[in-house]
């Protein structure tokens, strides 16, 4: 639980340097979705960085055509809120969010591979879709922005806490 905990910490800590801000509240469907694309980010990561290459795979196949109607829904999402340039602001949350997680696997070290065979191991014992996204929920990834939900409100904390964070 400590490591699910800093794990989220160096995220918000990753976020904040690399420039995202807290945005509007996100709608169930599309925090779901982030958080299976997120999932899935953090398995390719583990695949590339311990050799995995196998396990992902098996997970794609398992799961593909979940994942692809997930990946419509952060298009959507990102295609709603930055109209046509949409692609450049996606790219670059893609590009962020696998940098994020590779530099989390580097603080990490040696433990970073057991941990991801562990993930891995949960992950393809799932037997269906509202499994995985149950899974991807009560196990988020680390993520480059920080995402709230409808009817979350920040607290004072949180909020001192991005004021006094270094800007970009």
């Amino acid at each position: 639980m400590r490591r699910i905990a800093s794990r989220i910490a160096f995220g918000l800590v990753a976020a904040t340097f690399m420039g995202g801000n807290a945005l509007a509240c996100m709608v169930p469907s599309t925090q779901q979705a982030l958080d299976v694309i997120g999932l899935k980010s953090t398995l390719m990561v583990s695949a590339l960085t311990c050799d995995q290459r196998s396990d992902y795979d098996t997970f794609m196949n398992k799961f593909h055509a979940h994942i692809l109607d997930e990946q419509h829904s952060v298009d959507a999402y990102f295609r709603e809120e930055h109209g046509r340039l949409f692609h450049t602001y996606e790219d670059s949350y893609v590009t962020s969010l696998a940098n994020v997680q590779s530099s989390a696997g580097i603080h990490e070290g040696s433990e970073f591979c057991d941990q991801s065979k562990t993930l891995f191991d949960h992950v393809l014992a799932l037997k269906s879709q509202s499994e995985l996204d149950d899974f991807a929920r009560q196990t988020p990834a680390i993520q480059p922005i920080v995402v709230l939900e409808c009817g979350i409100v920040e607290s004072s904390a949180f909020r001192r806490m991005e004021r006094l964070a270094p800007k970009p």
